[in-house]
């Protein structure tokens, strides 16, 4: 670490287990940091609480009985909980000054896919559903908002057969619940691995404290270690 303080432009953060609702939050005032200058991009892990979430293309009929927060994402129906590692990438989504949204997931996509190639699983493409399957099986899913040019929400990856149960109460994003798999990663393992793939495809982050980076979503400033 150096011995002066810099700017925090970059930051990446572990948040740990984190309500939905305050993972929102937090989210939308990174947006807005990003929007402002303050930064240029932030980078959250973290796990919520079991909760089942609806985006913007909701079908009722894939989730019976359930109440579920809706969201401005995109997609139907997902879950989140222990068991599953929430990547939530701030960051401008233009490509040569143009909004390129299309372009921007793939690089979200090629991200994870690195993350993963580091514990030995190659990804494998779904033209009919976007998210991470490996196998065969859908171990991840990807559901994005952009506010402007800046994104937000992000990527769950399934780390434990945990999260299996509860995706069988739902269709999750149209599919049979039978087709959702888990990856057999450490939770933490994993973080550090995808941290690395998003400095490699996006630009380099910098590692913080949870503290730290909710003090960025304040508008405050903090010192931080080297880039990763």
């Amino acid at each position: 670490m150096h011995s002066e303080s810099r700017c925090i432009s970059r930051p990446a953060a572990d948040l740990g287990e984190v309500e939905y609702g305050t993972a929102l939050h937090i989210q939308k005032q990174l947006v807005g940091c990003v929007k402002t200058g303050r930064i240029e991009a932030a980078l959250i892990a973290l796990d919520h609480p079991p909760v089942y979430t609806v985006g913007r293309k909701p079908v009722p009929e894939n989730y019976p009985g359930i109440e579920p927060v809706v969201t401005e994402r995109g997609g139907d129906i997902t879950y989140h909980g222990p068991g599953q590692l929430v990547i939530y990438p701030i960051l401008d989504v233009r490509t040569d000054g143009r909004r390129d949204v299309p372009v921007f997931i793939s690089k979200v996509l090629k991200a994870v896919s690195m993350s993963l190639e580091e514990h030995g699983l190659r990804t494998e493409s779904n033209h009919q559903e976007t998210g991470i399957w490996v196998g065969g099986k859908k171990v991840g899913s990807v559901g994005m908002a952009i506010d402007g040019f800046v994104s937000y929400h992000g990527v769950a990856i399934n780390t434990s057969g945990e999260v299996l149960p509860w995706f069988s109460r739902i269709r999750p994003c149209g599919l049979d619940p039978s087709v959702m798999s888990y990856v057999d990663i450490p939770r933490d393992a994993l973080r550090d691995s995808i941290f690395r793939s998003f400095s490699e495809v996006f630009g380099k982050f910098s590692e913080v404290t949870a503290g730290e980076m909710l003090e960025i979503s304040s508008g405050f400033s903090a010192d931080i270690p080297d880039s990763l």
